[in-house]
């Protein structure tokens, strides 16, 4: 920190949540200094292009920043770029850096994402193996995508479906490897799964569950693979896709609550009332669904640091949002809201398939998740109706094209 230049908020962690928390700050009225120290080199951005337009597009998206460079300097935001915070003094205020330097703080915001969980038998083929985490990894990984390229996917969530689209579309020849029994199974019930599945395969995707890796071995020009089940093939490229772990160890170390992530109070607040968290570490209370909750996704970067920034603007207002999670594969737009479960839904408008789906998951006569395929406006309304409480018309849904699949309002449409 420069001589005569007082402590202000630091915030450690320069993706979408540290960005959001240090831009909705200056919005809310916060004139003293704002530091942003980040392990990457690039500027605040959101991660959903890189595992389509920036694996399928010849450059970086300019949407995919948060800001423009020049607005953070005219907002007065510094960043400190390519260092990583490695130790936090809660006595004396003071995050120390990577490069030797030191940041004193008034209030510290922790943001500092996850680290990919990676595949010990991998090891032998690492330089063919990639994890997506940043631009840099989207970028390698763009530059090995080429017509005729074998790609193997580790893991059939999000990143490992999205990318398999965007693979696809570029020539490669892709398999998709999950452990679990089918795709996305904690995320969409499991007659979604199964029609995402067939989508892929309809595009050449092979998709393999219940299968992991058990060892590897490196040839000459490519890579071997041996599955649990017996059977092996060749790959050009691999690419883990299995979710990730909190980056939480400095916040360890320092005495702050851990359970899964850094836990915080509604308002993003840890354990030390001067030091907040938010976005991919942060773990919270939900009040509407109950339970401590960590969500990986873009909604909770948003609104998490958008949270925080307001607490600490003197706007205290409790965070305690609908999970929402969205999805683009192929020429198709997938929106999870609330907690939709493993079942079938209560009402169905349209089908899997259809250009727009939509259908609703209750319990008792509660609205408690939403599905929808191209139908973004309607999730939205979902959400709000989930967080407000709110109880679904029969009649009305019946005369709007639902059709009445069974749970608590199969007796009344009887």
């Amino acid at each position: 920190m420069s001589a005569g230049r007082k402590p202000g908020v630091v915030i450690v962690g320069g993706g979408h949540a540290g960005g959001r928390v240090a831009e909705r700050l200056r919005h809310g009225g916060f004139v003293g200094p704002i530091d942003v120290a980040g392990a990457e080199t690039e500027l605040p951005y959101e991660r959903p292009p890189l595992s389509k337009g920036v694996l399928t597009s010849p450059s970086v998206p300019a949407n995919a920043y948060l800001l423009p460079s020049a607005r953070w300097h005219e907002i007065g935001v510094r960043f400190h770029l390519g260092v990583e915070a490695v130790g936090i003094d809660r006595q004396e205020k003071t995050v120390a850096l990577s490069n030797g330097a030191s940041l004193s703080y008034r209030k510290l915001v922790l943001a500092t994402g996850l680290s990919p969980r990676r595949i010990r038998p991998l090891e032998p083929i690492a330089a063919r193996t990639f994890y997506l985490r940043s631009f840099s990894d989207a970028l390698a990984l763009r530059s090995r995508i080429v017509p005729g390229a074998r790609l193997v996917l580790v893991g059939a969530g999000l990143i490992g479906l999205e990318v398999a689209a965007s693979a696809v579309k570029l020539g490669a020849a892709v398999t998709v490897l999950e452990a679990a029994e089918r795709p996305l199974g904690r995320l969409l019930p499991r007659y979604l799964s199964q029609w995402l599945a067939e989508l892929h395969e309809r595009a050449g995707v092979r998709i393999l569950c219940g299968r992991q890796v058990i060892s590897s071995e490196a040839l000459d020009a490519s890579a071997r693979l041996y599955l649990d089940d017996g059977s092996r093939f060749e790959a050009d490229l691999i690419l883990v896709g299995i979710g990730g772990t909190p980056n939480d160890r400095i916040a360890g170390e320092a005495g702050l609550h851990i359970d899964n992530g850094v836990v915080v109070n509604e308002f993003g607040q840890t354990s030390d009332p001067d030091i907040f968290a938010a976005g991919d570490i942060a773990a919270h209370e939900n009040h509407l669904f109950g339970g401590r909750w960590r969500l990986e996704s873009w909604k909770n970067a948003e609104d998490q640091g958008a949270a925080v920034a307001s607490y600490l603007c003197g706007n205290p207002a409790p965070y305690s949002e609908v999970p929402w999670f969205w999805t683009d594969q192929y020429d198709l737009n997938v929106q999870v809201a609330g907690v939709p479960g493993t079942g079938a839904p209560a009402y169905e408008r349209g089908k899997p398939g259809d250009r727009a789906y939509l259908a609703y998951f209750t319990a008792g006569d509660r609205l408690i998740g939403a599905v929808g395929i191209g139908c973004g406006r309607d999730i939205r309304i979902a959400r709000e109706t989930i967080k407000a409480g709110g109880k679904l018309d029969n009649a009305e849904l019946v005369r709007t094209g639902f059709t009445c699949l069974g749970g608590a309002f199969e007796r009344q449409a009887s």
